[in-house]
């Protein structure tokens, strides 16, 4: 098997990777610690409530989504899945690039 057979091969696998993942989210997930504002609230002794959330970019904005208690293990999960891909499509273009290259070269041997 050539470099280039072996450089679509892996292309070809990373394609297949990022066909798989399943939904994506793009943003940041941060876990807040809140106080309610209830005076008898445990949050005003020192324990305050934590509640996930998703930061993204809007047109130059921040924007913050927060996540239902019930949705977090789906948001975190799109979260990890959009961190996958982009690391899967980062990868394809490094091998793209190596294969335009590998046949640039082939050609100025010819030449």
């Amino acid at each position: 098997m050539t470099e280039i057979e072996k450089l679509q091969k892996k292309a070809r696998n990373l394609r297949s990777e990022m066909r798989k993942l399943g939904p994506l989210l793009k943003g940041s997930v941060v876990i807040r610690d809140m106080k309610c504002g209830k005076p008898n609230c445990k949050c005003t002794r020192g324990v305050p409530h934590q509640y996930l959330c998703i930061t993204y970019k809007e047109k130059g904005k921040s924007k913050t989504v927060y996540v239902d208690k019930k949705k977090y293990g789906q948001a975190l999960m799109w979260s990890a899945n959009y961190k996958r891909y982009k690391y899967l499509l980062e990868q394809h273009s490094k091998i793209n690039l190596a294969l335009l290259r590998s046949k640039e070269r082939a050609k100025k041997r010819k030449e």
